[in-house]
C-alpha cells in the first residue's frame, strides 16, 4: 500500500511539473507572438484573436495566463529587466567598471527588438519603475541619501539605455561601456577637484 501511495505521489509530482512546463511554454509563445505582431501592427490594433492565432494557443490558455495585452508586455519587460539586473548584478553601490557597463549594454543588445517595442508602446516609465524598484530593495529604508542615490542611478541607467536603443544603437556595446565608464570617472574627478578647492 505504501508503495502504491509513493508511486501515485510521484505520478502527481511529474504531472505538476509537466503542467508547469507546459504553462511556461504557453506564456513564451504568447509573449513571442505579441512581440512579432507589434513589429507589423500598432499595439492598440492587435486583438486577442490575433495573439492566440499567432501563438498557436487557445483563448482559454491566454486568459489563464494574462488579463490583458498590457500584462503580456509587463511580463516581457520584467523578464528583460530581471536578466539585465542579473547580468549587471545591479545593487547599490554601483561599481563603475568597464565590465559593469559592458554587461548592461551587451544584455540590452540581446533584447533590442523587444525593448524597442516596449519603448514604442510607452512602457518606458514601467521599465524605469521596475529598475528603481529592484534597486530600492537593496537600500536602507532609513537612509535618505541612499534612497536618492537609487533614483539617480536608475534614472541615469534607464535614460542612457533608452536613448541608445531609440537611436538605433549606433555605438557598439563596447563603445557605450567606455563612454559610461568615462562619464562617471570624470564626474568623480570633478567632484574630488571641487572638494579640494
Amino acid at each position: 500500500m505504501t508503495e502504491n501511495k509513493t508511486t501515485e505521489m510521484q505520478r502527481l509530482e511529474i504531472l505538476r511539473l509537466s503542467n508547469a512546463e507546459s504553462n511556461r511554454i504557453t506564456k513564451t509563445c504568447i509573449e513571442s507572438a505579441m512581440i512579432l505582431l507589434m513589429k507589423d501592427k500598432c499595439f492598440h490594433d492587435i486583438s486577442i484573436t490575433d495573439i492566440v492565432k499567432r501563438a498557436g494557443v487557445s483563448r482559454t490558455a491566454y486568459y489563464r495566463n494574462y488579463d490583458s495585452k498590457e500584462d503580456i508586455l509587463r511580463s516581457v519587460m520584467k523578464e528583460i529587466v530581471d536578466k539585465v539586473i542579473v547580468a549587471m548584478n545591479l545593487r547599490l553601490p554601483i561599481q563603475n567598471t568597464y565590465d559593469y557597463w559592458y554587461s548592461l549594454f551587451h544584455m540590452l543588445q540581446q533584447h533590442a527588438d523587444s525593448l524597442k517595442i516596449l519603448l514604442m508602446a510607452n512602457f518606458g516609465d514601467a521599465i524605469l519603475n521596475e529598475i528603481h524598484s529592484i534597486m530600492q530593495s537593496s537600500v536602507s529604508k532609513n537612509s535618505i541619501q541612499e534612497n536618492y542615490k537609487s533614483y539617480f542611478w536608475s534614472g541615469a541607467i534607464y535614460s542612457v539605455a533608452a536613448s541608445w536603443i531609440r537611436d538605433g544603437m549606433q555605438q557598439t556595446a563596447e563603445e557605450m561601456a567606455k563612454i559610461c565608464y568615462q562619464i562617471i570617472d570624470h564626474m568623480n574627478e570633478d567632484c574630488h577637484s571641487t572638494q579640494k578647492e
